[in-house]
This record gives C-alpha cells, sequence and structure tokens, in this order.
C-alpha cells in the first residue's frame, strides 16, 4: 500500500529545505566553517625537566610574537575574511595589472594604434564612468591628471526569495593617471581612500590594507572595465549599423539554401528586423539564443512593392520560422523554415532574395535601440 503524505507537509518540507539551503547571511559565508572555541584555549606552560638542563630546548614550534603592524590590521576567529582576493578580469585588451610592492593598485593600459594618445583616452573613460554612477567628485587636478572622489555608493542584493539580503558599500578613492612610456601606453592607479559594508545595516568588519585593499580597489577596477567594454561593444555595434545588410545566396554548412550575410551573428541579428518587416513578414516571437525569428506573412497589395522599391514574390499568408547560424568563415547563414520546421523549397528562398532591389540593398538599415548597451 503507498501511503500519499499531506500537502501540508509536502509544503513544510519545501519550505524548511529551501530555509537550510538560502538561510547563510552574506557575511557569514565571509567566515571559516565551525566554530571559534579555539581563542579561548590557553597556551600551555613550558616543561620543566627538574634538575637537566634546557640547552636543547627547541623554538622552532613556539608561537611568534605579533608585531605592532600585525596587532593593528590583524583580525581573529570569525573576524577573519576568508574570501580569496579579487583578480583582475582584462576584457578589454591591452590591459594589464603592474606588479610592485606598492600599497596601491595600478593598472597598465597598452594602445595597438600608436597614434592614439591612450592617456587621453582612458581620461575621458573615467570621466565618464564616474557621471555614469553619479560619483561625487571632491576634487579634481587636471593638470595632475588626478581625481578624488567623495562617497561612492553600491547596492547588491544577495540570495533569493525572502532570504534576499542587501549590501551597502560604501567607499572613496583617489584615482591618478599618468603616462610612463609616451602617448601609447597609460598608467591609473587606484587608492581606496576609504570602505565600509553593511548588510542589513550591520556593520562588517573590514581592514583596508594589504590583500583586502586591493582586492577592493580591484573590484572597483573591474566594474570599470566593464563599463569601458560596454562602451566598446555600443560603439562598433553603432558603426556596423551605419553599413548595409550585405546579402547574397549560398549554402549553409549542412549544403541547404540560405541567405548569407557577410556579417558576425550580432549584427545580422540585431539588422535583419528591418528587412523582415520590409518585405511584410511580421515578427511573431524571437529567441537569440537559439537564433530564430518566428514571423507571420501578409501579402500587401500590388501597389506596395513598386511603392517601397521591391520586386513582388508570392507566398502563403502563414508562420515561417527564420533560423540565423554562425558559419566557420565568421557569417551568417539565414535559412528560411515553414511553422512545421521544414526547409522552404529553394526556389521559394530565392524568389525572396531577388525581391530586393539593388536600391535596398543600398539602404542603411538602421535600428534605433541597437545602441543599447549589451
Amino acid at each position: 500500500m503507498i501511503k500519499l503524505y499531506k500537502s501540508g507537509r509536502v509544503t513544510t518540507a519545501v519550505i524548511v529545505a529551501l530555509s537550510l539551503s538560502a538561510c547563510a547571511r552574506f557575511d557569514a559565508r565571509t567566515q571559516a566553517n565551525g566554530d571559534f572555541d579555539y581563542v579561548q584555549t590557553p597556551l600551555g606552560e613550558n616543561y620543566q625537566t627538574a634538575r637537566f638542563t634546557q640547552n636543547e630546548a627547541r623554538d622552532l614550534y613556539d608561537i611568534p610574537v605579533l608585531t605592532e603592524q600585525q596587532k593593528r590590521i590583524g583580525f581573529l576567529s570569525s573576524n577573519v575574511d576568508i574570501r580569496p582576493p579579487t583578480q583582475l578580469i582584462p576584457v578589454i585588451d591591452g590591459v594589464v595589472l603592474e606588479t610592485n610592492n606598492s600599497d596601491k593598485t595600478t593598472i597598465l593600459f597598452n594602445a595597438f594604434d600608436h597614434t592614439e594618445n591612450m592617456k587621453d583616452k582612458v581620461w575621458e573613460l573615467l570621466e565618464s564612468y564616474i557621471a555614469e554612477n553619479n560619483i561625487e567628485v571632491a576634487a579634481k587636478d587636471s593638470r595632475l591628471a588626478q581625481i578624488e572622489t567623495g562617497i561612492f555608493r553600491q547596492q547588491q542584493a544577495y540570495g533569493s526569495f525572502f532570504f534576499s539580503k542587501e549590501v551597502l558599500r560604501e567607499s572613496s578613492y583617489r584615482f591618478t593617471l599618468t603616462q610612463p612610456k609616451g602617448e601609447g601606453n597609460a598608467a591609473l592607479t587606484v587608492e581606496a581612500l576609504s570602505y565600509s559594508e553593511k548588510n542589513d545595516n550591520a556593520n562588517l568588519k573590514v581592514n583596508l590594507t594589504a590583500r583586502s585593499k586591493k582586492s577592493i580597489e580591484l573590484r572597483l577596477v573591474n566594474d570599470l572595465l566593464k563599463y569601458a567594454y560596454q562602451l566598446k561593444a555600443t560603439s562598433e555595434l553603432q558603426v556596423a549599423s551605419s553599413q548595409p545588410l550585405p546579402i547574397k545566396l549560398g549554402y549553409d554548412d549542412n549544403n541547404q539554401m540560405a541567405w548569407i550575410v557577410d556579417a558576425d551573428f550580432l549584427v545580422s541579428w540585431t539588422k535583419l528586423p528591418d528587412l523582415l518587416a520590409l518585405l511584410r513578414f511580421e515578427q511573431v516571437d524571437a529567441d537569440k539564443n537559439l537564433g530564430y525569428y518566428l514571423v507571420k506573412f501578409k501579402a500587401p497589395n500590388a501597389k506596395y512593392w513598386p511603392e517601397n522599391n521591391l520586386n513582388p514574390f508570392k507566398l502563403d499568408n502563414a508562420e515561417y520560422f527564420i533560423q540565423l547560424g554562425e558559419l566557420d568563415s565568421g557569417s551568417t547563414s539565414i535559412t528560411w523554415l515553414n511553422a512545421d520546421k521544414k526547409p522552404l523549397a529553394d526556389e521559394k528562398v530565392t524568389e525572396i532574395y531577388f525581391s530586393i532591389t539593388s536600391k535596398i540593398r543600398d539602404v542603411l538599415l538602421l535600428n534605433e535601440n541597437q545602441s543599447k548597451a549589451l
């Protein structure tokens, strides 16, 4: 006989399981597991050898006396932050972390085009980042290429459902930009002046020294580089958007008749909807990860074609899948499928292709949403 659990018990079990998996607070994840009773353990007394000599005693395992600096920066037991140090994530080409013994963090920017003044570019990037994040500028010296910020507040949520915790970080920095080896490079030095973390308004113990300070500075550098990457991607997309969509007839990697676009997937994906709309295909659905558009064709009246510089073509009023694929050459294939995901006849794919006249091929296919960051 099979016993069925009551729904109430099942619900309770699920809630308990969720609570056990999600109740760890953010500050708890900075600590080692287990208790910290060991800090209360008294040190053992020196072994007494009575009348025998102590000359052979070894001090190899003696606990060293803490220096004044260690006492000042050191934490004990639950106050020790066990998180690994932050690593530089160089999402922009030519960016490296300078290795030195300084208590500040220096990032080197190297230009591949030596006609560019990298110092000016990094300074412009830094000013843009500060403005984008509404960071108060406490002091600025353009001659010395130095900026000191006010308090920079960043709020982040951890967890999910009703176990979410809010962490508030407040920090201030000094940025100094130099050009050690000519116009083709620049060195950005980041120095954290102050830093604090709060978890649900509870202060976390943070030490602005050594590894902890370096991690704080590198987190900001990574955020700056992420912002630079988004700007770069946006700029490249805008340049690509100002060019015609170069389409020709050909075959995909499966030797199936397709339109071949001499552009990468991202550019093709972004610009194709304008062309499909011009050809009277209404978008029903889209999935960028799977690379398809689901569209519905509605034949226009006879006047529409010449008014829009198109050659007429015949197609059933129905839904169609437009499948995009990345080719080994770096180009993009566009395959036409019916509602059952079966390929259209080669003649029909060719007929739709030739509806695009030379006048249309030279038109700049723009999309007002293309300038958004990735």
